[in-house]
């Protein structure tokens, strides 16, 4: 193997890393979007504990659903990127946003809830899932 065929091949796994990370980025900035504009746009005036609790429970369901997609859909757009290990790339996109999202968790929550647990089981299978399904087009589209 030459140095540039090295150095592609470690490009396709950073990439991979880089979509994960941009996954749970996305994940973060909706959460954050929904909340204030809730705040500042449709619900004006409450307390501050109202803002707190509504910011809980956004958080929660957009981090599963929103995480789950978001994963999705970045691994999916790596796939024509890389030219093999189609699954292997989309689990990689899934671990970089697990690890973004445990490592915030730990920061902020000085632990890890059990809603993380789920949303970091479901993003594993979206980015399994995502490279699984490009592999298996991939594979069938070539035999057509």
């Amino acid at each position: 193997m030459t140095s540039v065929e090295a150095t592609a091949r470690r490009d396709r796994w950073l990439r991979a890393i880089g979509y994960g990370l941009l996954a749970e980025i996305s994940t973060i900035v909706t959460i954050v979007v929904v909340v204030m504009l809730y705040k500042f746009v449709f619900a004006r005036g409450l307390s501050e504990a109202d803002y707190t609790a509504f910011g809980e429970r956004v958080g929660a369901l957009v981090g599963i659903v929103g995480g789950t997609l978001y994963t999705f859909i970045f691994a999916r757009r790596l796939m024509p990127r890389v030219g093999s290990r189609f699954l292997a790339h989309g689990i990689v996109v899934a671990l970089a946003a697990i690890v973004l999202s445990i490592s915030g968790s730990i920061a902020g929550h000085h632990g890890v809830p059990a809603a993380y647990l789920l949303a970091s089981a479901l993003k594993l299978v979206a980015g399994t899932l995502a490279g699984w399904l490009y592999g298996r087009s991939n594979t069938l589209n070539r035999t057509v």
